[in-house]
């Protein structure tokens, strides 16, 4: 195993060479392309890329006008797409709040950062581990943090973050209180303008100061009020015709083929107090789920005006993905955790210097977000992280790719029983584990997405599929081994 990892990274730094020159080229300026002479004097050192890390909160990976959603709104964030790469087979090692934000700053999973989930006793990082933004940090980069914060254990100073202004959790998309850098304040209006007019902020000074930066912003919106609703604005709103909102194909799904306890599960009843039980319910809801997208992409723009104003786009690394999907309906379900593909997909765009308009749909995932940025800063990425750099197919090669991704949902939130799920371009497999005994298989899924993109039947108990549910059995023992290594 130990060789074969160095092996892969060696591929990965080789083949970032081109990709990673080329942002520090654009970062730098035109660059003379012929050999310089012996006695030539040293050049400046260039200068490194600037990063944007944008993750939004309960993002569908289809909550995306750019994903081929002819209803949403988002033209901000649809010409971020066209100028970048979307990677249409993005996903989240663990689909709730504190341990994906975990793994994107960390590269890990949580069973190894010890977040698992979001309850007092999954939600606390371990001591000792390292975040890419500490790494920039020490390597010169001014590192900002704005929005939402949500790991125990852990403060945004304390993963690298040198300014900023946070709120823990969730709330108010209005007149929001978060703790500012003399203090805690409320954020006026709307919360993602005033997350977005810091933001700005910070490029301003880092610009000033001509130092290279990292600037995270975490968005609160659409994850739902503390009320369980969305506040979109009365005029965003009016854009959406409720008639016209879809109710996905297995709204009232029987769940036959699936864990027994997901019937009475959060997912299964928070959805019928909103109503789900009706087609009408649902597409109320899709209608306010958009319309806060909507005003999302609106506030995001003012960030993205930001970089062309300030002279930064030329020399910025763009990268934009959600924590967690969310479902609205599909087998009647809301939330998320669950390992089905409404909640486990996220949108994921990465546009920058070297970087062309493409859709990639090779298998992603949030873990690839840490190594991808220390590869294109030029740092070392180290060899404890799970995830790997998307150099390579930022620069179209693809040799060596993952063919397989490993989800864990460890921790029982939100009414789940602990489980495991691998997932190919083609399977689904989901193990679901004892919620008194995890060390308990008690329920196994196999999905042919191939046939069955929605999910509806269970292939696990199938003869003909026998072949494949023992390979995939293999495989999510294989990629659990990985993660121990």
């Amino acid at each position: 195993m130990g060789c074969e990892v160095t092996g892969r990274r060696r591929f990965l730094q080789a083949s970032a060479a081109g990709l990673t020159a080329a942002c520090l080229r654009a970062a730098s300026g035109a660059e003379d392309a012929r050999p310089a002479a012996a006695s030539a004097p040293a050049r400046p050192p260039r200068r490194r890329p600037n990063f944007l890390l944008i993750l939004t909160d309960d993002q569908r990976w289809d909550a995306l006008g750019a994903a081929g959603n002819p209803l949403i709104r988002t033209p901000h964030m649809d010409a971020l797409a066209s100028r970048g790469m979307r990677f249409a087979q993005a996903m989240v090692t663990t689909s709730i709040c504190c341990p994906s934000r975990a793994c994107c700053l960390t590269g890990r999973y949580g069973s190894r950062t010890g977040v698992t989930g979001v309850g007092a006793g999954s939600s606390r990082i371990r001591p000792g581990e390292r975040t890419f933004v500490q790494m920039l940090r020490e390597a010169g980069y001014r590192t900002g943090f704005f929005g939402k914060w949500h790991i125990g254990g852990l403060t945004p100073a304390g993963a690298g973050f040198d300014a900023g202004a946070h709120f823990v959790g969730n709330g108010a998309h209005y007149d929001r209180q978060v703790q500012a850098a003399d203090g805690p304040t409320i954020a006026r209006g709307f919360i993602e303008d005033w997350l977005a007019d810091r933001s700005v902020e910070f490029m301003e000074s880092a610009r000033a100061a001509g130092t290279p930066f990292l600037l995270h912003l975490c968005t609160q919106v659409p994850h739902m009020t503390s009320e369980m609703t969305w506040e979109p604005r009365p005029e965003t709103l009016a854009l959406y015709d409720e008639a016209r909102m879809p109710v996905p194909p297995t709204w009232n799904d029987d769940l036959a083929g699936k864990p027994p306890h997901l019937k009475t599960s959060r997912q299964r009843t928070q959805a019928a107090t909103y109503g789900y039980g009706t087609p009408e319910a649902i597409r109320r809801h899709h209608r306010l789920y958009y319309a806060a997208v909507t005003d999302l992409d609106r506030s995001l723009g003012r960030v993205l005006a930001a970089l062309d104003r300030l002279g930064l786009r030329d020399t910025t690394c763009v990268l934009l993905t959600g924590d967690n999907g969310w479902f609205l309906g599909e087998h009647g379900f809301t939330s998320k955790v669950l390992a089905y593909e409404e909640s486990v997909r996220v949108p994921l765009l990465v546009a920058g210097p070297g970087v062309g308009a493409a859709v990639e749909q090779r298998l992603v995932l949030n873990a690839d977000l840490a190594p991808t940025i220390l590869d294109l800063a030029g740092l070392p990425v180290p060899a404890n992280v799970h995830g790997r750099s998307l150099v390579p197919l930022l620069g179209g090669r693809a040799e060596g790719w993952r063919a397989s991704v490993l989800y864990e949902a460890l921790a029982p939130d939100l009414g789940s029983w602990p489980h495991l799920a691998v997932r190919t371009r083609q399977w689904k497999y989901i193990r679901t584990l004892d919620l008194r005994d995890p060390s308990r298989t008690v329920f196994e899924e196999l999905y042919d997405l191939a046939q069955d993109p929605a999910e509806t039947r269970n292939l696990a108990g199938v003869a003909e599929h026998r072949g494949v549910l023992e390979r995939q059995r293999e495989e999510i023992e294989r990629l659990r081994a990985e993660l121990q290594a």
